[in-house]
């Protein structure tokens, strides 16, 4: 009976093996009961969200960094400028999910340490057991901020690289246009000639206008002919 109990308890604590035959470790800060996630104050609540928020950003920002590395190689081996552009959109997604979920593990660290005064977080230790507990930050916090700057480093160099083979690109277009580029040898400016009647490109009259004979009697009043009858 007291194994019996005793399986009782442990049991939901270990959980059910996989089909490797480890044991699948039931986390009850994600996983709580019905009962206990009912008394949860907000404060537990921010944080229950938050530590689901910080494991799923994290799983996300990793397979977006793998989608990145394949398009990455892909496009470095073809050259393509959308394939490379791609990549460093998808890479700045990536650093968003990865800061986002050490965004919520710093709001969980902060929570826990500094807010909740209910068992069994700091607040509500005894002032003996805080004395002697120091807390400090392991290898791998160092390691995943480190990670996460360089994928941001990545993704500027990415960039960086889609620029220059754009800017390629269009050289080699240029340098292919350049032999049926018929050159110019003409000045267009002195090519636009003002219209005026009776002058060669503006230089005066090369011939003496139409109707000439007549410009100088058409002023006299008692001349009769041509086009003075409806005087």
């Amino acid at each position: 009976m007291l194994q019996q109990n005793l399986n009782l308890w442990i049991l939901p604590d270990i959980g059910s093996f996989s089909k490797f035959g480890s044991p699948c470790v039931w986390n009850r800060d994600y996983h709580p009961s019905d009962e206990a996630f009912e008394k949860f104050n907000s404060h537990q609540a921010y944080r229950y969200y938050a530590m689901w928020g910080a494991a799923i950003l994290y799983l996300l920002g990793l397979a977006t960094f793998l989608v990145c590395s394949i398009f990455g190689m892909i496009g470095c081996w073809r050259r393509s400028t959308k394939i490379v552009l791609t990549t460093a959109l998808l890479m700045l997604f990536s650093v968003m999910f990865l800061a986002g979920s050490m965004a919520c593990w710093h709001l969980v660290n902060y929570l826990e340490r500094h807010v909740l005064d209910v068992p069994p977080f700091y607040k509500s230790w005894e002032p003996l057991l805080k004395q002697t507990t120091k807390l400090s930050y392991g290898w791998s916090y160092i390691v995943s901020w480190a990670g996460i700057g360089f994928i941001l480093l990545a993704s500027t160099f990415m960039l960086l690289s889609y620029k220059k083979i754009k800017e390629e690109e269009e050289r080699a277009v240029e340098v292919k246009r350049a032999p049926y580029m018929v050159s110019n040898y003409y000045d267009k400016t002195s090519a636009m000639v003002p219209y005026a009647y009776g002058t060669y490109a503006g230089y005066g009259a090369a011939y003496p206008p139409y109707y000439g004979q007549y410009m100088n009697t058409m002023g006299n009043a008692g001349y009769y002919g041509y086009m003075t009858y409806a005087r």
